[in-house]
C-alpha cells in the first residue's frame, strides 16, 4: 500500500512491538508523551500490537483465558489509537500486523484449517480501529513515500533494507537502531523501532538467557533523517 509523503508531511513516528496486554507501562507512557510532543504527521504501529500468548505454540503457563487476553489487548489498543487521534487529529495513522498478531490464525491453520476464514474475519475485527488504516495481510508492507514499513522477519541488522533495496522500517527483533548503506549512489537506511513490552512478564521470557539486548524505545523520521529514541532509562 503506497502512500504519498508531501514535503510538508515529513515527520513519521513509529511505535515498536507493544505485545498488549504485556506492555511496559512506563515506557509506553513515555512513548505516547513523546509522540504528542513531536506532533508527527504520520504514526505507524509496526506490528506485534498484541502478544496472543494464549495461542503460542511453545510451552506456556495458564496465565489467562484466551478471550480475556484478547479483550484486554483490544481495550489497550483502542485507548492508544483514540488518544493519538485526539492529540493529532490531522495525522495519518497506520496499523501493521506482526507474527504475534496472527498466532491465533496459525494455530487454526494447523488444527482446523477449514475454519481459518471465520477466524481471520474475527482477527480483522480485532485489529480494526476508527480512523486507522490497518494492513490486514501480515505479508504486505506499507510504503510511505520511498520508505517501506513492515513488521519484519529477518534477524540481521539491515537485512530487510538489503532485501527491499530501499529504506525500510521494521520491528520484530526488539533491538532498536539505524544502519545506513549506499545503494546505486543513494543512501538508504533500516530503522528498527525497538519494543515497548515488559521483558519481565511471563510471555516475554522466551529468551535463551535472562538478560537481553532488547531496547525500549520508538522510531522517528523527520527532516534530519531516521533515528531510534531509547526509553530504557525511565
Amino acid at each position: 500500500r503506497r502512500q504519498k509523503l508531501s514535503k510538508k508531511a515529513n515527520k513519521i513516528a513509529i511505535l515498536g512491538d507493544c505485545h498488549f496486554p504485556y506492555h511496559n507501562k512506563k515506557a509506553f507512557k513515555a512513548a505516547m508523551a513523546l509522540i504528542k510532543a513531536e506532533k508527527p504527521t504520520h504514526v505507524v504501529q509496526i506490528g506485534d500490537l498484541f502478544d496472543q500468548y494464549s495461542f503460542s505454540r511453545f510451552n506456556k503457563k495458564n496465565l489467562i483465558q484466551p478471550m480475556d487476553e484478547l479483550t484486554q489487548a483490544k481495550e489497550l489498543a483502542v485507548d492508544m489509537w483514540v488518544s493519538i487521534r485526539k492529540a493529532l487529529p490531522k495525522a495519518k495513522l497506520y496499523q501493521i500486523l506482526g507474527n504475534h498478531d496472527v498466532r491465533m490464525i496459525k494455530r487454526v491453520e494447523d488444527k482446523l484449517p477449514e475454519a481459518q476464514d471465520i477466524f481471520r474475519r474475527y482477527l480483522h475485527e480485532l485489529y480494526t480501529f476508527t480512523g486507522v488504516k490497518t494492513i490486514l495481510d501480515e505479508r504486505e508492507e506499507l510504503v510511505i513515500g520511498d520508505i517501506v514499513f513492515l513488521h519484519g522477519y529477518r534477524s540481521g541488522r539491515g537485512d530487510h533494507m538489503r532485501y527491499n533495496r530501499q529504506s525500510t522500517v521494521c520491528g520484530h527483533s526488539h533491538v532498536g537502531g539505524v544502519v545506513f548503506e549506499q545503494y546505486r549512489g543513494k543512501t538508504i537506511f533500516e530503522l528498527n523501532a525497538g519494543y515497548l513490552a515488559d521483558e519481565k512478564s511471563e510471555p516475554l521470557k522466551y529468551r535463551p538467557q535472562s538478560s537481553s539486548k532488547w531496547t525500549l524505545g520508538l522510531g522517528l523520521i523527520d527532516e534530519n533523517g531516521p533515528r531510534f529514541i531509547p526509553l530504557g532509562g525511565i
